[in-house]
């Protein structure tokens, strides 16, 4: 059995997400994240204030992989080799973590200071990417959307199963990539 005094949020929302990929985001609960810990539910209370508060650290940790994950791959890459290695990772870390991909996108719902933290890093790193292309501020929020867009676009077709066709999807990937970074032209 877990000792209470060994519990801390950071393994009960690490468990949480391992959890999460194994019986779905909508079907987690306390009691079987309290099975897991093997600890008794009432004992999560000390570290979280309830399922919503576990959703919203979840949502937060999976963010915070995301964007560790695309910092990783743009690092020594810039112009479109950075966005490509950012698009790639995006969708590999969409289907590796499905559960977790699902909490972010639940994250404009939630007022949580770890969400929004969370939220920033990433947008910085993406501004980060396009400095060499010297947009204005406005400018390159409007790409970053278009960006999260496009990837979370495609990650959710492919997710529903839409693409059926024999010609390979991640062709297609690297097509649509290619199609919106022939759009951009970075300043010398």
């Amino acid at each position: 059995m877990t000792s209470s005094r060994r519990l801390d949020r950071t393994i009960i929302v690490n468990t949480a997400a391992l959890l999460a990929e194994e019986v779905t985001l909508d079907r987690l609960t306390l009691n079987q994240l309290a099975g897991r810990l093997e600890v008794k539910t009432p004992s999560l209370y000390n570290h979280v204030q309830g399922l919503p508060d576990l959703y919203a650290e979840l949502t937060a940790l999976g963010m915070r992989r995301l964007g560790a994950q695309i910092a990783s791959a743009a690092i020594g890459k810039s112009h479109a080799d950075a966005i490509r290695a950012i698009a790639r990772e995006y969708r590999t870390f969409a289907r590796t973590y499905p559960e977790l991909y699902k909490a972010i996108l639940k994250s404009p719902k939630m007022q949580h200071s770890a969400i929004t933290e969370a939220e920033n890093d990433m947008v910085k790193i993406m501004l980060k990417v396009l400095e060499p292309y010297h947009y204005s501020e406005e400018e390159a929020f409007h790409r970053i959307r278009g960006f999260r867009s496009l990837f979370h676009g495609f990650v959710s077709l492919e997710d529903a199963g839409f693409f059926r066709a024999p010609w390979d999807i991640e062709k297609s990937y690297e097509k649509l990539i290619t199609s919106v970074l022939d759009t951009m032209n970075p300043s010398p």
